[in-house]
Parts: structure tokens; C-alpha cells; sequence
């Protein structure tokens, strides 16, 4: 329970007047006494150093301006300064009036310093949590305290008991930076997401049997919002409109929410800190704990505020300031891998899903399917010993069902009692049997920060309907289907912001397509999940077909639609699907209806034998409602990988529409990833 707030001048006010007050009983003058020691308690037993030294105060800001420290970097770092990208206007991006001293502390640097300079010395209890200045930055003062080289014995060091107890209740000698892969389910994490965790001391060093990651502490950066909203949430996350904090709680709940009910993969990157640099990030994770910053998906999102902390920990890193108008996950993970010597080592952990891949793989499709039979019920566990007589065959039929119901009732929200049931009554059929053979799922070869960058620009040249033609196109992110996978989950695809310019002969430059979403995810059927696929792409494009007056007239269109996929020929590199193929466009252009809405199917392959190259084929045909004119089409597209960075790109393509003919396009490009 957080203690009172007590006032230390009118406690002051009151222990005075009580003794000017000789008739006063010797029992008020004890309460007033007790009040005045609690008080003192309350304001983290930080002295006014200032009543005692009345020109230290002012010396201090003397000396800070004379040496510019407002200009420092870790200055800038600690209070969130920015150089806006246009304006070039420095300004904090923490949105928190209670983060600043100064009335113009978020775009006065140097108000900012000698404001706080001042609350440093202010011994009441007036800050979040009931805190006085020095205790709630703590970062902030023991950083002036080292940059303005004062005597301990003159200025000394605070003593904050709350910041004391959450520092030890941490118990952090190390730091790891942890990626969930992509969630393509989430419009908040559909790129990823990242997080710290703070360890402990090894087992082998201290002997002590809690120091595991399973019980160590994670700080996260997150908005606080909730994604029921639907299509709110994704505009108000890209407007900034969520609050966003720093919060801490316990791994093994993350590992829960991310591992377990979201089925993602997770990389944790162990950094190489010093113990000074531990402190530090430790104060400044302090100061951030109640403070607000305004959430964009895009740029100010969970990945750039971590790097912004990290900076903290060690002056000069400059981390944040490499990302300007977007900030992808992967890639913030790839900014800390490659700073030299920052990153100690990297482990792997499987989500369930992985897991529940690697013991099909182990059983086989026929006993994957005994497995499936076991966990939906159909098939009692005293009846698997008839259909798989060998024990250890039956010990691992029983763990995937076991493991496969949790899954499934994730997925399903079947109530807790069905859940306990089944899983108990496989759990007590998998005791009567020996142990077998563990499962291990393999490490994948490369790591995410081993991929390919995620913006793109490509160049195209070929022809379209006969007539010599030139495309440019830039992404800010992320993956599509035929870009290089290592690192990437395999069959998800997310292309965000795409802009597309092109040029035909004796033409000028003009706009083609704008895509601010295209997803599409492949996930394979298999014996023991049942795994869905789906896509949906929002475009503004120029239609490829010519009206009367030969004019190509720009439009909006929405398509997509639950899918199927599946491993062809048991090849994991081929992959063959198809999608209900749902369309809604809008042309003003078009004639007598400027709506068409239409339904069809899509049906492709995709064919990624190696990092070095890939071939996906693909085709559709639409009907549509109102006697709009029916289409179809087809493209075929390879890509030749040279470096994780370069591609070289073929594409055939030919699209066909009722009443308005056939137009074919063929492409040669190229391909870069920065």
C-alpha cells in the first residue's frame, strides 16, 4: 500500500507553533514529532543539501552552463530529445508533463537541466509515487552528480528505499533482448516485437536454484489499448492516439502470452553489459516506469523506445537516433547485434506450435493422425495399444495429444473442466508407459537478424499491352512471399506502405499503386494442426485496363479471404494453395456503377527451394454482381537472390476482363533491400 502524503513545510509549520505552545500536552507534542520523522521517512531520506549550502545550488547551474551539459548526449538521452525530421526542432518525445521540471522542459533542454538541478534539492515528496525528484530520477541525478564532479561529502547520493526495494527485488546481473517472431494475427505485432529481460546470477555461480529465466523479470514497452477495437485500433495506433508505457513483470507470463497462446517463436539475445552500465539501465527503467509517451505503430513503437533505453546504458551507442520514420522490429534487433561488442550470445525457444510440428514430424502422418484421434476424443487411450503396439511409439502418440489439446483449446476456447479432463485421462494412459525418447526441435540455421533487410526498392523495366513501360516501387517494409526466407517465417507476407511510380513510352512519370496493407499468410496443413491460411490486400492502383478514350483510371479495391495450403509431395519447399478470393472495387470511371463486388478463387504454388532463389505461380478468376464484367488472370514470377540484399526479378503476367480484352505484361528488375 502506498504510504500518505506528507507535506515537509507544513509539517514544519506545525512542529513550530506546537512548541511556542507551553500549556500544549506533552501528547500533541509527541504526534507532531512522530508526523515530522515520517515525513522525513516519506521523502526517500534525501537531504536539502541547498539549506546547508545556500550557493551550491547556484553554482551547480553555473558550472552546468558554462560546460554546456544541456548539449550532452546523455543529457538528450535521458530526457527523450529528438531533432524533429522536418522541422529540425528539438523536442522530447516523452508526452508526460510530470517527466519534466521546467514549463518548457519537453523543448528547453537547458530550462529542462537547471529546473531539475533545482528539484534535486527539494526534499518534499511531491513527485509519482509520492517520491521526491531525487528519488524519481534517480538516472538524472546520479548523472549530474558525475558530470559536475561534486565532493559525495557535499552533495550526496539520495537514499531512496522504493527505488532500493524494486532494484533488489529484480535481482538483475544480466540483460537479454527478446524478439517474439511475427503474429500475423495482431495488427500490433504482425511485424514482431521485442522486450528485455533481466537474469540473475547463473545457478553455477551463486548456487542459487531461483536464478532461472523462467523466474527473471521482462521490461516492455507497450500501448495500452486493447485490439477488440478492430479497425480503431490500427488507425488510432498509426495517428499516436493509445498512451504508451514501460511495465515489468515476471518472464514466464510473457513466455505464456507469447509462446504458449500465441504460438510465436522467440530468440533472446543476451547483451554483453557492464555492471555500471546494468545501473544505469536499471535508473533509467525507474524514471520511465509512470511515464507516458504517445504510441505509433510505426516509428515510436515498442522496438524504438527499448533502443532508446539501451542507449541510456551506455553513452554514445546512438541506437534510436539510426531510425527515423519507422522502426521495424527485426531490425532494431539487427542495429544492437551488429554494434560491436554488444551481443554475447543467442539462444532459441520453440512456440508450441513448433513443438507440435517436430513430434508430427517424429510420428509420422498415419501416427499423427492416431495422436489427433486421441486428442479430439474419438479415440480412448485404451484403445491406442490395438493400433500401435509398440510402447514407445504409444508414449509419444500420448505426449502430442496431451500437448495438442492445450493447444486446441487456446484456439477453440473450450471450456477449463473439458480441457483438465482430457488431459488428465492422456496423462494417466502415458504413466503406465516407459519413458521414451525426447523430442527435441532443431535450432533454426539462421537467426531473424541474418535475413534480408526489410525496406525495399525495386526497378522494372519490360513491356505491358505492347508497349515499352518502367515501374518504381518502395517499401518501408516488411516480406513478401518470394523475397529471401532465411530469418523469416515461412509463407507469411506483409508488404505496408508500398508505393509504386511508372512510366510508358514517350509518357511521364505517374502514380501506380499504393498499398498501405497486403498480408497474406500460408500456413500448411498438417496431421496434427489444423492450421488456417487467409489474405487481405487494400490497394489504391491505376486499372490495367484502358477505357474508350484509352485513359487508365485510378480506383481502390479490397480483396482477400480465408485459403487452404498444403506441402506438395511431402517437400516443404513447395507449397501448393488456394484462397476464396473476395474483391470490392471502386473506379468513378466505370461505367453506370462506380461499385464492383465480386467473388472468386486463387490457386498457386510456390516454390522456394534454397535462399538463393524462388518461383511462384499463380491464377484467379472473379465473377461479379450487377452485370459487371467478369476477370481473370495469371502471373508467374522468379527471383534470383545474389546476396541477402539483392534480388533479380522475372515476371509474366496476363489479365483478362469481359468487354474490355487481354493485357499480357512481361518485367525484368532489380531488386534492393536497405
Amino acid at each position: 500500500m502506498s504510504p500518505p502524503v506528507f507535506d515537509a513545510r507544513s509539517i514544519s509549520t506545525a512542529r513550530n507553533a506546537s512548541l511556542r505552545d507551553a500549556p500544549r500536552t506533552w501528547a500533541w507534542l509527541g504526534r507532531c514529532l512522530l508526523l515530522f520523522a515520517l515525513g522525513l521517512v516519506m521523502a526517500g531520506s534525501a537531504r536539502s543539501v541547498a539549506f546547508e549550502n545556500p550557493t551550491l545550488l547556484a553554482d551547480l547551474q553555473q558550472r552546468a552552463r558554462d560546460e554546456r551539459l544541456a548539449e550532452h548526449p546523455m543529457w538528450r538521452t535521458l530526457l527523450h530529445y529528438r531533432k524533429h525530421p522536418i522541422t529540425r526542432q528539438v523536442r522530447s518525445l516523452a508526452d508526460d508533463p510530470g517527466f519534466f521540471m521546467a514549463p518548457d522542459g519537453a523543448r528547453n533542454p537547458e530550462a529542462e537541466l537547471q529546473a531539475t538541478l533545482a528539484a534535486l534539492f527539494d526534499p518534499r515528496p511531491v513527485h509519482a509515487l509520492e517520491q521526491t525528484a531525487a528519488c524519481r530520477f534517480v538516472a538524472r541525478q546520479r548523472w549530474l552528480r558525475s558530470a559536475l564532479r561534486v565532493d559525495p561529502q557535499v552533495w550526496p547520493e539520495a537514499e531512496c528505499a522504493r527505488y532500493a526495494q524494486w532494484r533488489a527485488g529484480l535481482r538483475a546481473e544480466k540483460v537479454s533482448l527478446i524478439f517474439p517472431s511475427a503474429y500475423l494475427n495482431s495488427p500490433a505485432s504482425m511485424y514482431g516485437h521485442t522486450f528485455l529481460r533481466l537474469d540473475p546470477a547463473s545457478t553455477a555461480t551463486t548456487g542459487d536454484a531461483q536464478a532461472v529465466p523462467m523466474l527473471s523479470y521482462a521490461i516492455n514497452y507497450a500501448a495500452n489499448a486493447h485490439e477488440s477495437e478492430g479497425i480503431a485500433y490500427a488507425l488510432k495506433g498509426l495517428a499516436g492516439l493509445y498512451p504508451g508505457q514501460f511495465t515489468n513483470a515476471p518472464y514466464y507470463l510473457r513466455i505464456r502470452e507469447y509462446n504458449d497462446l500465441e504460438n510465436r517463436d522467440m530468440w533472446e539475445y543476451e547483451l554483453d553489459f557492464t555492471p555500471e552500465e546494468l545501473e544505469r539501465l536499471l535508473a533509467h527503467t525507474w524514471e520511465l516506469g509512470p511515464t507516458r509517451f504517445n504510441y505509433f505503430f510505426i516509428d515510436e513503437n515498442c522496438s524504438y523506445h527499448l533502443l532508446a533505453l539501451l542507449d541510456a546504458a551506455r553513452p554514445g551507442w546512438g541506437l534510436a537516433e539510426r531510425f527515423t520514420w519507422w522502426a521495424i522490429p527485426v531490425d532494431t534487433i539487427r542495429a544492437v547485434t551488429e554494434t560491436p561488442g554488444l551481443l554475447r550470445n543467442v539462444r532459441y525457444r520453440p512456440a508450441n506450435s513448433t513443438e507440435l510440428k517436430a513430434r508430427a514430424q517424429a510420428l509420422g502422418p498415419v501416427d499423427s493422425q492416431l495422436a489427433r484421434e486421441l486428442a479430439d476424443g474419438s479415440l480412448p487411450p485404451d484403445a491406442l495399444s490395438a493400433r500401435l503396439p509398440e510402447p514407445h511409439r504409444q508414449a509419444l502418440a500420448l505426449e502430442a495429444a496431451e500437448r495438442l489439446v492445450a493447444f486446441d483449446a487456446v484456439r477453440e476456447g473450450w471450456p477449463e473442466h473439458v480441457v483438465n479432463n482430457r488431459r488428465l485421462t492422456l496423462l494417466k494412459a502415458r504413466a503406465g508407459l516407459p519413458s521414451g525418447d525426447a523430442v527435441v526441435v532443431q535450432t533454426p540455421p539462421h537467426d531473424p537478424t541474418r535475413g534480408h533487410a526489410t525496406a525495399r526498392i525495386d526497378l522494372m523495366t519490360g513491356q505491358r499491352a505492347g508497349r515499352p513501360w518502367v515501374t518504381l516501387s518502395a517499401r518501408p517494409a516488411y516480406h513478401d512471399l518470394l523475397d529471401p526466407p532465411d530469418g523469416y517465417q515461412a509463407g507469411a507476407a506483409i508488404n505496408f506502405f508500398q508505393l509504386s511510380l511508372s512510366r510508358e513510352a514517350n509518357g511521364s512519370l505517374r502514380f501506380e499503386q499504393l498499398t498501405p496493407v497486403d498480408i497474406t499468410s500460408l500456413s500448411p496443413r498438417e496431421p496434427l494442426l489444423k492450421a488456417r491460411s487467409w489474405r487481405v490486400g487494400m490497394h489504391v492502383r491505376r486499372d490495367p485496363f484502358a477505357s474508350t478514350r484509352g485513359e487508365r483510371h485510378v480506383g481502390a479495391e479490397l480483396r482477400g479471404g480465408p485459403g487452404w495450403a498444403w506441402h506438395l509431395d511431402g517437400a516443404e519447399a513447395t507449397l501448393g494453395y488456394t484462397f476464396i478470393d473476395n474483391h470490392v472495387q471502386w473506379d468513378r470511371a466505370r461505367p453506370g456503377q462506380p461499385w464492383a463486388l465480386g467473388t472468386g478463387l486463387a490457386a498457386g504454388v510456390l516454390w522456394t527451394p534454397s535462399n538463393a532463389w524462388g518461383l511462384q505461380l499463380e491464377g484467379h478468376a472473379r465473377t461479379y454482381l450487377a452485370a459487371q464484367p467478369d476477370e481473370w488472370g495469371w502471373r508467374a514470377q522468379a527471383r534470383l537472390h545474389p546476396h541477402r540484399d539483392w534480388s533479380l526479378q522475372a515476371l509474366l503476367q496476363g489479365q483478362h476482363r469481359e468487354r474490355h480484352g487481354h493485357v499480357s505484361t512481361w518485367g525484368l528488375g532489380l531488386m534492393r533491400h536497405w
